[in-house]
């Protein structure tokens, strides 16, 4: 009998774990609006290039691909913008110096490595890096693009490279409602009793 609900605890506990992984790394068909930071490589730290962009970004998933769109501010800075499979040049403001590009990711879960050089003759600064591309997909929120006004002031937020913001964490991609984690407290709770009170039956009938 022990062995027997040890085993439905252990596969209760798998089948559980393994629905919330598969929920929170997915999104439904359709198109969302979904923060995310620029960080350096293999880091929660924020790039400096994390300035360079508007937030957030606009995603539509289909069959389980992403396709997402952002805008780059300082567009004539950045000569190089080349995610995992490359990307194509949707719009671009001139005036406004912006461009928005799109690419596809297949697991917005994990962060998206991606190529970038900047060029700025006039301070005699041209620099190539890498840097990841983190989503958080807890924060999607209905099929909006940011506000026009929003999108404005960012764009015309013009200037030399910014002071990276060491410290600065993007909030954790898979987090999830606390509700399926009481569920899971609950069910081993309710298996040691009845295991307990299977023991005490046995006792009580020696």
């Amino acid at each position: 009998m022990k062995k027997t609900l040890m085993l439905i605890m252990l596969v209760s506990l798998f089948v559980v774990s393994l629905g919330l992984t598969q929920a929170s790394a997915q999104l439904a068909d359709g198109t969302h609006s979904i923060k995310y930071q620029v960080n350096k490589p293999e880091s929660n730290s924020a790039s400096i290039a994390n300035d360079y962009f508007v937030k957030p970004a606009n995603v539509t998933v289909k069959n389980g691909t992403a396709t997402v769109q952002i805008t780059l501010k300082n567009s004539a800075w950045i000569t190089k913008f080349e995610p995992p499979g490359g990307a194509t040049v949707v719009s671009e403001d001139q005036a406004a110096d912006t461009r928005t590009v799109q690419f596809t990711v297949k697991d917005l879960s994990k962060p998206v490595v991606t190529s970038m050089k900047i060029d700025i003759d006039d301070i005699n600064y041209h620099h190539e890096y890498s840097v990841s591309l983190v989503f958080d997909a807890a924060s999607t929120a209905s099929a909006t693009s940011a506000p026009a006004s929003e999108k404005t002031t960012a764009a015309n937020d013009t200037g030399a490279p910014a002071a990276s913001h060491e410290g600065s964490q993007v909030p954790n991609p898979q987090t999830s409602d606390a509700t399926p984690y009481l569920f899971i407290i609950a069910l081993v709770g309710s298996a040691f009793l009845l295991y307990r009170k299977n023991s005490q039956t046995k006792t009580e009938g020696q």
